[in-house]
């Protein structure tokens, strides 16, 4: 930024707030003075209007969360049903285990009196249950609300649907082994004029071959949960504002619960007329705002509007509400109205008195800031040259260390390169040497040992280019196939990897991508590198295995590289590209080729790189390693 720049905005700063804050101010003092009147009476309607609606909102929120709780209560009560039952079963089997277990040397007879005794008087909901027990004979063991079914073989009692019970049980006991839910239809106890919908749980006993089971009618069971919600709703209506409650009624127009029914049940605060109007508009709408004449207010007995939000409930045939009173509302409205004109009238005061004095303190401050920021800017400025020069110089420090490792590896990896092929060059001249002077060359054995010297010298001469070319400081940018510099990588890194028995797997494509191709091999072969030396730490009978992959998706070049050598400590992942960060020993790492890679590949080359564990299978084997994923723009 120059000077000329620096001084318009210290300018900008110093003058634009004062005049633009004494303008404004004028103008909304004007506005205000000449629109006090019309704001006043537009804040009375919205308020009026939000109050209503805001009410409206509450009790629709409060009154479906009701019923979604009521609807959830009613959905589960079979499965409630089921869960009691299993319960009591498993109790009831419990009983007889310890019972058996404890007496079975007494013999089955009077183990079967004991277990008989032992559960006959059990009741359980509300005296309705009980257990029964039958062998896997058809005969009944145990039937307390008619013990001269006892004894008896029950296979061909049938219920009114024709559904022979106790064999079908038992054939469902079989299929299962273990335990089995039964629907059916059945007398109640004391009531053998009709067969009410039931539900059974039963359970094999296999030291005695019995089943132990217990039952439910489902409309008795749905009138407990019926209470059960009802006493909750009392719960929630046990607030000390009277005119905040619930009201729940059912289609005959009886109230199930509200905070009226509460304190005086007998009284009558909602004409049967309206009622019954009520429920024919909630039961068309299935859920609606109602607005209609309370006879009697809660707390003041007087004739009240009220607006309410209904909903039916088909599922337990219920009406379900909740509203609120309009003279509630206009008291709160007329409080709000003496409020605001209130209001209004003190801020057009303040706001005069505040525009003067605003005035003179906001030229003080930008006065003050504008010299404040002047030198903030100018030690800025110093700073960040000083900042820069640094980075900088931390940046050539590290690509030098970087290099300079680099060479290290390189100068490895010439030795490990040139070994195998001076060794065949040194045993051919031997063999030719020897058989000259044994007289046993021919012209065929000399030309033949030349040709593969030559060979050998020509494959040395390529080493040498290829490591060259890896250190040429010409660093232009350029399209190149990412198989071509991995190419260049495996030349310069395969012997080690063979002499270790690393195989590595590979499935490369031809995406041209655009950089400096020594760059990638680079941080191609500081990746190889890693998983070579983790791989290393294998048991010599373990498999070594990288495997590289290349694939272009969305414009975008993919390249994955994983090993199986265990992974990374998860506790250090995030710390692996940082700079100096290493896991080895000071003479085998210096901590900064993955943070090279990472500069190479995100500032130099605008990819990503990402290093985290994976698990996978190959040739049906489950392995786990580290995974490398770069990801580079394509050329088209």
């Amino acid at each position: 930024m120059n000077d000329k720049n620096e001084r318009i905005i210290l300018l900008i700063i110093k003058y634009t707030p004062p005049f633009f804050i004494i303008f404004l101010s004028i103008l909304m003092s004007f506005i205000l003075f000449k629109s006090n009147n019309s704001v006043y009476e537009k804040e009375k309607n919205i308020t009026k209007q939000h109050l209503i609606e805001s009410n409206k909102k509450i009790v629709k929120s409060e009154v479906i969360r009701l019923n979604r709780y009521i609807d959830n209560e009613a959905n589960q009560i079979e499965e409630k049903l089921k869960e009691s039952l299993k319960n009591r079963v498993n109790e009831a089997y419990t009983i007889a285990l310890n019972i058996y277990n404890n007496n079975k040397h007494l013999g089955k007879e009077a183990v079967t009196k004991i277990i008989k005794d032992a559960l006959r008087d059990i009741r359980f909901n509300k005296n309705r249950g009980y257990f029964f027990i039958h062998s896997f004979q058809g005969k009944c063991i145990l039937l307390p609300i008619d013990s001269s079914k006892e004894g008896k073989i029950l296979l061909n009692y049938k219920d009114k649907n024709g559904i022979a019970v106790t064999n079908e049980i038992m054939e469902k006991l079989k299929e299962r082994k273990d335990n089995v839910y039964f629907t059916y239809y059945f007398y109640k106890p004391g009531d053998k004029s009709k067969e009410y919908k039931k539900i059974s749980y039963s359970k094999y006993f296999k030291p005695l071959d019995w089943f132990i089971g217990t039952g439910e009618y489902i409309d008795d069971f749905e009138n407990d949960i019926k209470e059960d919600i009802a006493s909750k709703i009392k719960y929630l209506n046990s607030s000390e504002i009277i005119s905040d409650y619930y009201f729940i009624f059912d289609a005959k127009g009886k109230t199930i619960d509200n905070h009226e029914s509460i304190n005086n049940p007998n009284q009558k605060y909602t004409n049967p007329n309206t009622i019954s109007k009520i429920i024919k508009e909630t039961k068309e709408k299935k859920e609606t705002f109602v607005t209609y004449l309370q006879d009697k207010k809660p707390g003041t007995n007087k004739a009240t509007n009220k607006t309410s939000y209904i909903i039916y409930n088909s599922r337990l045939d219920w009406f379900i509400g909740k509203g609120f009173y309009e003279d509630e509302i206009h008291k709160i409205i007329s409080l709000e109205e003496k409020i605001i004109s209130k209001r209004l009238k003190e801020n057009l005061k303040k706001l005069i008195v505040l525009t003067i004095f605003l005035t003179f303190i906001l030229l003080f401050v930008s006065l003050y800031m504008s010299n404040f920021l002047e030198r903030k800017f100018k030690n800025y400025r110093k700073q960040i040259e000083s900042n820069l020069q640094e980075i900088t110089k931390q940046q050539n420090i590290l690509a030098q260390q970087s290099k300079m490792a680099a060479i290290g590896t390189m100068i490895g990896n010439i030795a490990h390169q040139w070994r195998q092929p001076l060794s065949l060059i040194s045993t051919i001249a031997t063999g030719l040497k020897l058989k000259k002077e044994l007289d046993t060359l021919s012209n065929e054995d000399f030309y033949e040992g030349m040709d593969k010297v030559n060979d050998t010298t020509q494959y040395l001469s390529k080493t040498i280019d290829d490591f060259r070319n890896f250190f040429n400081s010409n660093k232009v940018k350029k399209e190149f196939t990412i198989k071509d510099a991995f190419e260049n990588c495996f030349n310069l890194v395969n012997v080690q990897f063979k002499n270790h028995d690393i195989n590595i797997i590979e499935e490369i494509g031809e995406s041209k991508i655009y950089g400096i191709q020594t760059e990638l091999v680079q941080v191609l072969i500081n990746i190889l590198n890693n998983s070579r030396d983790e791989l290393l730490k294998l048991e010599p009978e373990e498999k070594r295995y990288i495997f590289i992959n290349t694939k272009e998706i969305n414009d975008e070049l993919i390249i994955t590289i994983k090993d199986n050598a265990g992974g990374i400590k998860e506790e250090i992942l995030d710390n692996i590209f940082e700079p100096y960060f290493t896991t080895k020993h000071q003479s085998q790492g210096t901590g900064i080729g993955l943070y090279m890679s990472e500069e190479i590949i995100v500032k130099h080359m605008r990819g990503t790189i990402t290093i985290e564990n994976s698990e996978y299978d190959y040739k049906g084997k489950p392995y786990k390693g580290a995974l490398a994923t770069i990801k580079l723009k394509v050329c088209k």
